[in-house]
């Protein structure tokens, strides 16, 4: 099942469905506060596994160990030193560009340590004011390299690119990826790439497999295609919003936003 058969909008007495634009899924609680909890998991998965991306809206998540435990129906945890639930706030002596309120670049999770989350399910516990920025930007990367040239594909293939960056906060080291690799679960092929970070806790790229001259045009490129609002979704939180998101077909990062205290996402890595 893909976004173009599913249909563009289904309604049920709990819920409606509605498709975005390029990729992902909008699902309003018919009534708010409905429980999370009365989302079957399988359906959740079921969904993002059509979409890649689902965006559920009007439900209530449940709290505290009880939303591990319901994530853990999509799948086992990906457990850090604090836990399974990375509070996503800004801190005012913040080691890592990740808790600070300026953009992050786009990356994937899991990769400093070893162990890629198949899916990252976001919780808003607190939105910044409409028009004040902090959207988290989603990348299709298959959408991507369906617009790369057969010839480009073909260098693609051949990089490689070492991330290295201190352990500041809860990941660290260096790791070796190829540009293109296969998606685990169906085989697509998908973009493993983490744009450079020039902020707290840079991370550095040593691109492999490109002619030394070529790597600024090469950073510059794919910039702009990660960015191009036609493989690119933008979301805009609102309190309460929950995300699943696909963290092999997407890439995903954010964007900057005016009030430090105004943002708080809970993520969970399930993989």
């Amino acid at each position: 099942m893909t976004h173009a058969t599913l249909q563009s909008n289904t309604t049920t007495e709990r819920w409606q469905q509605q498709l975005l634009p390029t990729f992902g899924m909008l699902v309003h609680a018919r009534e708010a506060g409905t429980p999370l909890s009365s989302l079957p998991a399988d359906t959740l998965r079921a969904w993002a596994e059509a979409e890649s991306l689902v965006i559920l809206r009007g439900f209530a998540p449940p709290e505290g160990d009880a939303l591990p435990s319901y994530c853990r129906g999509l799948g086992d945890l990906l457990e850090w030193d604090f836990g399974a639930i990375n509070n996503l706030q800004a801190q005012s002596e913040a080691k890592n560009y990740l808790f600070t309120n300026r953009a992050v670049p786009f990356h994937w999770d899991g990769a400093f340590v070893g162990r890629i989350p198949h899916w990252i399910f976001f919780h808003c516990a607190s939105a910044p004011e409409e028009n004040t920025g902090g959207e988290t930007l989603f990348c299709h990367t298959p959408l991507l390299l369906e617009a790369v040239s057969a010839a480009g594909r073909a260098q693609w293939e051949n990089i490689s690119i070492r991330y290295s960056t201190e352990k500041l906060a809860h990941y660290g080291g260096s790791f070796t990826s190829p540009l293109l690799a296969a998606h685990p679960i169906h085989g697509q092929t998908i973009l493993r790439y983490a744009e450079p970070v020039n902020d707290l806790n840079p991370v550095h790229l040593e691109i492999q497999g490109l002619p030394e001259e070529s790597h600024t045009a090469f950073l510059e490129g794919m910039h702009t295609r990660l960015y191009d609002p036609a493989v690119c979704y933008a979301h805009a939180w609102q309190t309460g919003d929950i995300v699943i998101a696909d963290n092999f077909t997407l890439l995903h990062g954010r964007r900057a936003f005016l009030r430090p205290e105004s943002r708080h996402l809970r993520r969970v890595n399930i993989l």
